[in-house]
């Protein structure tokens, strides 16, 4: 069951998206994020219950700090996710912007 705690925030960040023990791969776009979860934009065929691991993604396309979690909502331009444990610092320097500035939405050309 999903549970929501703290503040959401609003980002739009890639990521390299991996589900079922790595063998389906994706770049979405991780579009909120709180301190329990966060929506990811993507068309990755991961159903509610699977185990996710996401990759932030910079503007060089390196692949930045990983967060790891469980689907539990699908809907038809994403997934929610709930982080395995709280990324506290990650999420509030996303939501402060301050992360913001090194991840970028470039892959959007990739047509992803």
């Amino acid at each position: 069951m999903e549970h929501r705690c703290g503040t959401r925030y609003k980002v739009d960040l890639a990521v390299y998206a991996r589900a079922h023990a790595g063998v389906v791969s994706s770049v979405g776009w991780l579009r909120d994020v709180s301190l329990t979860g966060g929506f990811l934009e993507t068309s990755l065929p991961a159903q509610p219950l699977a185990h996710i691991s996401l990759r932030l993604i910079d503007a060089e396309g390196q692949l930045g700090p990983r967060l790891e979690g469980q689907v539990v909502r699908r809907s038809a331009n994403g997934l929610g996710i709930e982080w395995s444990e709280y990324a506290t610092e990650l999420i509030r320097a996303l939501g402060r912007g301050v992360q913001n500035d090194h991840y970028t939405t470039a892959l959007a050309a990739s047509g992803s």
